[in-house]
This record gives structure tokens, C-alpha cells and sequence, in this order.
């Protein structure tokens, strides 16, 4: 992002997605030689011996190994973590210097610093003031705030916050990562799934929706009980608070995304308090629950965008993850541990019950019966048996995870019969014996 300041998030996507791809990982791995280190085999003490002379000259006479590309990948990205928890950012930046020499891997702080100069130095308008006090953050550079909340939309002159938002991916990852790495010992399966649920669009639309800030505001009612000279109704004070979410703070210029965001915050009332209850005491991650608030991609932007320029401005990584906690994402990954939440998702669970069968998802839509509103149905098949059939759905992936839930639910419930059943089969089955005996 430093090295292209005028590039726009679709050509930076794009460039990030070649560096980092499998195939260029692949090509780094046999450059540098690193196939011939890597270990496939188990290594046991009893029967290992050193390599002689003649192992060598075998090996040397082209003996090879069959070796997936992504495992070659895979050490790659390895080596850069391991460089990462040995001696930090620095020493990562050296490793990906010379796995990918194409690019220059400037230290972080140079980035940073060529970044914030860019920013101009203005005020920061009244309706973002009480955005600062809820992030409880001070911006140096206002203007990091204004673009970070402004929609491409938005006519004013300003950058978009697309930019940001692409920054604000990668440092809310090295967040979540980091913390996971730092509070518990995981599998490499069970923080993929912990970092899917903690990073994932529709959990961060809900953090947008939930994270907020009291304000106090003034209007004048009319009071019929108290007229003045003319006879008219004296007008009066009324305080009254309002909740300020941080979608609220959103600059944009497009009247049908203000109809999407009051559609969408319409929903979220109906859902918070399932919503909150998962999170607070649920012992499944709601996947389905926040795939039915249907949220736009901006919703989750504004988390992610607002990281991106809190980094940008500050220069830390802890002033971010400070704000991380603050927006209880934090928390509730501790809360995920603690009470060993469950959160693979329900389609991927249902493909590793299914086993070698083949899951599929017939989705079918019809207007609804009390409006005009469209409904979604699904079908789920495991191979040619249907599982389930789950209605009500408000968009397809909606009605898509609903049903791989119930589906999940279903088949457990029949792998449980059977092992009774088996169980209670081989008791029989003793007892014959017993008998016979």
C-alpha cells in the first residue's frame, strides 16, 4: 500500500493475491531449495541411523519424492511465521526479502511514516466528534477518520475508504492471529476456524450494528398546558439519548444504501437479543442467525477500514488491538475458548458427516404468503437422499446455512440411533453366549 499510494483496493487486491498465490509460493520453495529439506516421514529413534556415503551418491542420482505444490507453499509461509515468532516483523520481512525479491519489504515503520505523510492535516467535522470518544482514540490526522467513514458514494473530493479497508483486513488478522498464538495452544484446524468466525463479514456488520456511544440530544416540544400571550403553546426542552452505532457515522451519497442500512438495522433489532444470547451463552458459533441480519458488504468495511486508519495514524499494533477488544471481538474469542464454543460451520460439518457422499443444496425461492417479500427455500441431498427441506429463508445463503444446521442435527441424531442400536446389539450378543455357555 506504501509502495502504491495511488492504486486503488481492486489493483492492490490483485497484487497481493499474485505475491502470495500457491504458485509463486511454490516457485519460491524450489529456488531456494527448500524441497530437499523438508521431512515426510515419522522419525523414530529405534531405527534411525546416520546417512553414509553411498545414501548420498543414491541420493544424488536423481532419486525423487513425490510432494504436493501446497506442501512446498506451505513451508514457505511456515518459515515466515516461524521467522515472525523468533525475532518479530523485522526478521519475517527478511525471510519474504528473499523467498520474493520482486518486491521491496521496506521495515513497517518507513511504511507507516510514508503513508501518514500523505495524509493533509484538517478538522474533523462535528457529526464524526463522538466517533473518537466511542473508539476512545484522538486521530492526529482527522483526515484518516473522515476517509475511513466515507462511502465511494459520497461525492466530496475525498478518498473512499476502500483503501483503508484493504490495510484493515491484514491488521485486524495480525490481531486475531497474534492473540491466538499468545493465549492458547491450537491446531492448525482449530484456528483456522476460530479466525473464520472472528473475521468473517457478517460478524463484523454485527459488531458495526452492536458498537456504540450514547448522545445526549436537545429538542423543542410544544407544551398545550403552558400558552403564552397569543395563546400559542410555549415550546419546551426535551432531553432525550440516542444510540450512535458506528454504521451511523457512515458518509455516503446513495439513497437506496440509506434504505439498505435502515432495512438492515430494522433486522438487527429482531435479532439482537438471539444474537447476543448465542454469544453470551450459546454453545454454537450463530452462523445462521447473522447470515439472516442479510448485511452489505459496508457494514463489515467500516470495522475494517477504521483499523486501517487507526494504524496508519498511530503506528501500533497494540493501539489497534486495543480497539479490537473494545468492540468485543476480543472477548468474545476468549469466551469461544473458555467455554469451548463450537464453530466450524455448519456446512463444512456437514460435508465431513456426509462422509464420501456428495452434498448438495437445492435452493428455490416464491413470494412470501403475508407480503410481497421474496422467500427462499433449500433442500439439502446427501448423495440422492434427501435430508431436509428448511423454508423462511430472507436469502439463499441464509436458508442455506439453516439448513445445513438442521441437516448436522438430523444426521448426528442418526449416527447416535445406530451406535445405541449396536451397542445394544452386541449386549444381546453376549448374553447369547452367556447362555450357550
Amino acid at each position: 500500500m506504501a509502495n502504491f499510494p495511488l492504486w486503488h483496493e481492486g489493483y492492490l487486491s490483485a497484487k497481493k493475491d499474485r505475491i502470495v498465490s500457491n504458485s509463486r509460493l511454490l516457485r519460491a520453495a524450489i529456488e531456494a531449495g527448500l524441497d530437499s529439506f523438508i521431512i515426510t516421514k515419522k522419525f523414530s529413534n529405534h531405527k534411525w541411523r546416520p546417512l553414509y556415503i553411498e545414501d548420498l551418491l543414491d541420493l544424488s542420482l536423481g532419486d525423487k519424492r513425490d510432494m504436493s505444490s501446497k506442501v512446498l507453499a506451505d513451508v514457505v509461509e511456515a518459515l515466515i511465521g516461524a521467522a515472525m515468532l523468533d525475532d518479530g516483523i523485522q526478521k519475517a520481512l527478511k525471510y519474504l526479502q528473499i523467498f520474493l525479491p520482486e518486491q521491496e519489504w521496506r521495515p513497517l515503520e518507513i511504511c507507516q511514516a510514508s503513508l501518514f505523510e500523505r495524509v493533509p492535516d484538517i478538522d474533523l467535522s462535528a457529526t464524526l466528534q463522538p466517533l473518537e470518544d466511542l473508539i476512545s482514540y484522538t486521530f492526529k490526522k482527522k483526515a484518516l477518520l473522515i476517509e475511513a467513514m466515507t462511502h465511494a458514494s459520497y461525492k466530496s473530493g475525498s478518498q473512499s475508504l476502500e483503501r483503508l479497508e484493504f490495510l484493515g483486513d491484514a491488521v485486524l488478522d495480525y490481531v486475531v492471529v497474534n492473540a491466538m498464538f499468545q493465549e492458547a495452544e491450537l491446531s492448525h484446524v482449530e484456528m483456522h476456524h476460530l479466525r473464520t468466525s472472528l473475521v468473517n463479514a457478517d460478524y463484523l456488520a454485527f459488531v458495526s450494528m452492536e458498537w456504540s456511544i450514547d448522545q445526549t440530544t436537545i429538542k423543542l416540544k410544544p407544551d398545550t398546558s403552558d400558552l403564552d400571550d397569543n395563546g400559542l403553546p410555549k415550546f419546551k426542552e426535551r432531553i432525550d439519548k440516542v444510540s450512535l452505532p458506528l454504521w451511523r457515522f457512515l458518509r455516503h451519497g446513495s439513497p437506496r444504501l440509506g434504505a439498505e442500512q435502515q432495512a438492515t438495522a430494522t433486522r438487527q433489532v429482531a435479532l439482537r437479543d438471539s444474537i447476543l444470547e448465542a454469544f453470551e451463552t450459546g454453545s454454537h458459533y450463530p452462523w445462521a442467525l447473522l447470515a439472516r441480519l442479510k448485511a452489505q458488504k459496508f457494514f463489515s468495511d467500516m470495522v475494517e477500514s477504521l483499523l486501517g486508519a487507526i494504524w496508519i495514524d498511530s503506528g501500533s499494533f497494540e493501539t489497534c488491538s486495543a480497539v479490537v477488544e473494545r468492540m468485543g471481538i476480543l472477548p468474545y474469542f476468549r469466551r469461544i475458548l473458555k467455554d469451548k464454543v463450537e464453530t466450524l460451520h455448519p456446512k463444512e460439518e456437514l460435508g465431513m458427516l456426509a462422509d464420501t457422499e456428495t452434498v448438495k443444496y437445492a435452493i428455490s425461492s416464491r413470494i412470501g404468503e403475508l407480503d410481497e417479500s421474496r422467500e427462499y427455500v433449500c433442500t439439502v441431498f446427501a448423495g440422492e437422499a434427501q435430508i431436509v427441506e428448511v423454508d423462511g429463508g430472507i436469502s439463499s445463503e441464509e436458508v442455506e446455512t439453516k439448513a445445513a444446521e438442521m441437516a448436522v442435527k438430523i444426521l448426528k441424531a442418526r449416527k447416535n440411533n445406530h451406535d445405541t442400536n449396536m451397542d445394544m446389539g452386541n449386549e444381546e450378543t453376549a448374553e447369547d453366549i452367556e447362555m450357550e455357555d
